[in-house]
C-alpha cells in the first residue's frame, strides 16, 4: 500500500447511525496494525466522535475564521449596491439607511466588499468552529468542530481539507492512506470529502429506511464518478441478511463486507477500545472480528487494484 500520493478512503452513510464511524474507526486501525502511516480525518462536524471510540483527548484547538462584512457608516452612501447583489439577501437596505448585515445567512463571498465603491466595507472575521490534531496510539486524527449555533459546516470540512491539502503538497510521503469519515447524508460537506476520495465506502444497515439513504447516496457517489462498493452493518438484524444482499447484488450494487449484531462490538464502543486494534483482547474468532478481518481482506484487494490501475 505503497505509492507518490496517499490513497484516500471515503467512510460515508446515507442516514445517521449506521455504524459508519464505527467502521471508519476500525479500518483506519486495521491498515495502522499493518505498519501504515494512517491519517483519519473526522468530517462529521455537527457531531465528531471518533476520538470517544479510540479514547483520545482532542488537542491542538485551532479557529475556523468566517468572512463577515464590517459597515464604515462614514464612508457609506447608503446606495444600496451591497444589498442589491447579495445572493443569500444576507443584508438589509432601506432607502436613505445604512444596510443591515443578517449574519446568519451570509454565505462568506466578500461580493459586498469587493463591488462596495465607496469602500465602506471592510473584511471581518468570527468564528464559526475548531480543528484539532492529534496522535492516539500510532493513528493520526484530524478533527473539525461545528460552533453551536453555527451553520456553515462545510466551512470547517473546507479547513480541514486545506489542512490536508497542504501536508500532501508539503509532505505526499507523510501518510501513506486517509481514511475520511463523513456526516450522515448528501448535503455539501459530504460532497467535498467524496470528492477527495479514491474509494468510496458507504454503510447501511438491512431495513428499507436503510435502502433508501443507501440509494440516495449512491446517486450521489456515481454522479461524482467515484468507485464504492458498501457495508452493510447490523446484518443479522431481523434475520433479513440474506435477502437484503440478495436486493443489493440485485440493483448491481457491490458489497465489501457485511457486519453482524455482535456483543464484543457493542462492548468495544462503550469502553472506546476499537475491537481491530491489535492491542485489545476481544475474542478473534467472534461475529464481528471475523467481518472486519474479511472487509478488511477485500478492502486490500480493492486497494490493489485501485493502484494497478493508477500505476
Amino acid at each position: 500500500m505503497k505509492n507518490n500520493k496517499p490513497i484516500t478512503i471515503c467512510v460515508t452513510g446515507g442516514k445517521g447511525g449506521t455504524g459508519k464511524t464505527l467502521c471508519a474507526v476500525n479500518i483506519a486501525v486495521m491498515l495502522k496494525n499493518e505498519g501504515n502511516k494512517v491519517l483519519l480525518i473526522d468530517g462529521d462536524v455537527e457531531n465528531p466522535n471518533t476520538y470517544l471510540l479510540l479514547s483520545g483527548e482532542l488537542e491542538n484547538k485551532t479557529e475556523v475564521p468566517f468572512f463577515k462584512p464590517k459597515f464604515l457608516e462614514e464612508k457609506c452612501s447608503k446606495c444600496g449596491l451591497c444589498a442589491e447583489n447579495c445572493a443569500p439577501h444576507a443584508l438589509l437596505h432601506i432607502k436613505d439607511s445604512y444596510p443591515i448585515p443578517m449574519l446568519n445567512l451570509c454565505s462568506g463571498c466578500q461580493l459586498c466588499y469587493k463591488i462596495c465603491p465607496e469602500d465602506a466595507i471592510i473584511p471581518d472575521s468570527k468564528t464559526i468552529g475548531w480543528t484539532y490534531s492529534t496522535e492516539i496510539n500510532g493513528l493520526s486524527l484530524f478533527l473539525g468542530e461545528l460552533k453551536p449555533s453555527e451553520a456553515r459546516s462545510a466551512a470547517v470540512v473546507e479547513a480541514l481539507l486545506s489542512e490536508l491539502d497542504n501536508i500532501i503538497e508539503n509532505d505526499p510521503k507523510k501518510y501513506d492512506i486517509i481514511v475520511l469519515d463523513t456526516a450522515p447524508g448528501a448535503h455539501c460537506d459530504v460532497e467535498l470529502l467524496l470528492d477527495k476520495a479514491d474509494l468510496i465506502i458507504p454503510v447501511t444497515e438491512p431495513t428499507r429506511f436503510g435502502k433508501l439513504d443507501l440509494i440516495r447516496i449512491i446517486e450521489l457517489i456515481e454522479l461524482l464518478k467515484k468507485d464504492y462498493k458498501v457495508i452493510v452493518n447490523r446484518s443479522s438484524l431481523l434475520g433479513y441478511r440474506d435477502q437484503f444482499l440478495k436486493e443489493l447484488k440485485e440493483s448491481n450494487i457491490k458489497i465489501l463486507g457485511d457486519i453482524p449484531l455482535d456483543n464484543d462490538i457493542v462492548i468495544s464502543y462503550c469502553q472506546g477500545k476499537p475491537l481491530m486494534d491489535k492491542n485489545n483482547d476481544f475474542n478473534k474468532n467472534g461475529g464481528g472480528f471475523v467481518a472486519f478481518t474479511n472487509i478488511f481482506i477485500n478492502l486490500k484487494k480493492w486497494i490493489d487494484m485501485k493502484e494497478t490501475m493508477q500505476g
